[in-house]
């Protein structure tokens, strides 16, 4: 990717921040880590106007804007917000998930017991109740989509993931 900002450490994403705790990329943004929660929550926004590639999980306590042909993320993303991402229609995320301050929400809201375990165990028990939950209509469209994401998450990537994937490696490389 021309343009791209790379980033390898959740401390060089914090270091873009402005004095609104914003990260601003007028091009291309490529995240090699992961941005868990106490970074992510340090971070009031992200706002890329080319393509979003995030090779990690992604937590962002506010907006997040994608601008350009794709977003791209391969691990999970945690969202807290009642409306979904502005991104472009070729979008990709391994999985939407609440963060964990949503969980007796969410709780509610499927009807069945989360409380106990850490996220891998409580995708496994959503994932057994998936049918049934997507069949539902009490869900927002922001819930849906995350539930959708969550159903979609056992396949494999769709295959211009895989040449995005490829193309900006091999770009890296050389």
């Amino acid at each position: 990717m021309k343009n791209t900002i790379v980033i390898k450490s959740a401390k060089e994403l914090l270091n873009l921040r402005d004095n609104t705790g914003a990260v601003k990329c007028e091009g291309n943004m490529r995240i090699e880590c992961d941005i868990g929660f106490s970074d992510g929550v340090q971070v009031s926004s992200i706002n890329v106007r080319g393509c979003l590639d995030v090779r990690g999980n992604l937590f962002v306590r506010g907006y997040l804007y994608v601008g350009g042909k794709y977003l791209i993320i391969k691990g999970d993303l945690f969202w807290a917000q009642a409306h979904k991402p502005e991104m472009p229609n070729k979008a990709y995320i391994n999985r939407v998930l609440p963060p964990a301050h949503q969980r007796k929400h969410f709780q509610e809201r499927f009807g069945f017991d989360i409380s106990d375990g850490f996220y891998e165990s409580i995708v496994q028990k959503t994932l057994k109740q998936i049918r049934n939950l997507l069949i539902d209509t009490k869900w927002s469209s922001t819930e849906l989509w995350m539930l959708e994401t969550l159903a979609l998450s056992t396949k494999k990537p769709p295959k211009w993931v895989a040449e995005i994937v490829s193309k900006t490696d091999k770009d890296k490389s050389e």
